[in-house]
């Protein structure tokens, strides 16, 4: 597998993420367990689904 290929792939594995409604649904129950304003998830809520999105990945390669 050529580095091209493994930053796309890990890539669309981030997008799937933030695109699924039951993952961004997740986020929303994590911002607001965490305190998360409203205003503050709308403002940040691209940063915050990258965020965990990486950090669902992290886990997963971990678990690989």
């Amino acid at each position: 597998m050529t580095t091209q290929v493994t930053i796309e792939s890990e890539l669309k594995r981030r997008m799937d993420l933030v695109e699924n409604p039951d993952f961004r649904k997740s986020c929303v129950e994590i911002a607001k367990k965490l305190g998360i304003s409203a205003k503050d998830w709308n403002e940040n809520k691209g940063l915050l689904l990258m965020m965990w999105a990486n950090e669902v990945c992290r886990i997963e390669n971990e678990n690989n």
